[in-house]
């Protein structure tokens, strides 16, 4: 009889520690059901549902500028590459980030967003993290591409390098449309700011200002130790940059009656 007992005792005790697994399993299920709404519903109201058309658009433009440098330059080492990094990764993350407030006015559930506590960090900061996430994946491919089709470097390293002037230019672009509240006007300032950066590009290029600066082109007249400490110098001036124009955007982000 004691035998039996125990014997139930333990068959009871495993039927208990299945439920359990079985629960575990459901409530992990849900949250990764639950994750993938959520991002999927942030990609449609961020891209406006014309993400796939905007994913070939980018890959075109890659594909289009990488012929066109390997035709007309003499391609050996990455800094040849540089150009078309930035360029892709420039178009990959504007229009999310310019067209981002504007999509939801247009979509009109900017008022429903402003009824979450703390939406600013829940929903913005959220998506901000989503286009960047993105953009730096779609930019590891083509890097990939670039290093197993046309020469060989260090992938992730050089999608670290890109993405750093990247998102200072991209998170520019979301605070100014913050402070502007239009897609279009944003991208009309963006494109003078720019062809403004581009212009003084030639004059800044030993310069840790130079938001394009190409840390793996080293001038004549430069040496490696002082070319790698103005790149430190670059890489944190942007970075900082970066953080204050997020932070400023989600500032703005809290004047609600400004977007209504």
């Amino acid at each position: 009889m004691v035998v039996e007992k125990e014997d139930q005792s333990c068959k009871s005790k495993r039927v208990k520690i299945k439920k359990m697994q079985i629960m575990k399993s459901r409530t992990l299920y849900n949250y990764w059901i639950l994750i993938q709404k959520m991002i999927l519903y942030n990609l449609r109201i961020i891209f406006a549902n014309k993400f796939i058309w905007f994913l070939a658009s980018s890959v075109l433009f890659y594909i289009g500028l990488s012929i066109i440098y390997v035709s007309t330059n003499d391609v050996s080492r990455v800094d040849d590459l540089w150009g078309v990094f930035i360029f892709s990764g420039i178009l990959l993350v504007s229009y999310p980030s310019v067209f981002g407030i504007q999509n939801d006015q247009d979509a009109r559930t900017i008022e429903i967003l402003f009824g979450i506590p703390n939406y600013r960090y829940k929903v913005w900061l959220v998506r901000i993290m989503l286009i960047f996430t993105i953009t730096f994946l779609i930019m590891l491919v083509f890097t990939f591409l670039s290093s197993v089709l046309i020469v060989k470097f260090g992938v992730l390293n050089v999608t670290a390098q890109v993405m750093i002037p990247v998102l200072f230019l991209g998170m520019m672009a979301f605070m100014l449309s913050t402070v502007i509240r239009n897609g279009n006007g944003t991208a009309v300032v963006m494109i003078i700011f720019g062809l403004f950066f581009m212009i003084l590009s030639d004059n800044l290029r030993k310069s840790q200002w130079n938001v394009f600066l190409n840390p793996y082109y080293l001038p004549y007249d430069v040496n490696e130790a002082t070319w790698a400490i103005i790149t430190l110098k670059n890489r944190i001036t942007l970075i900082t940059g970066t953080i204050l124009f997020l932070l400023a955007a989600l500032y703005n982000l809290q004047k609600r009656e400004k977007f209504m």
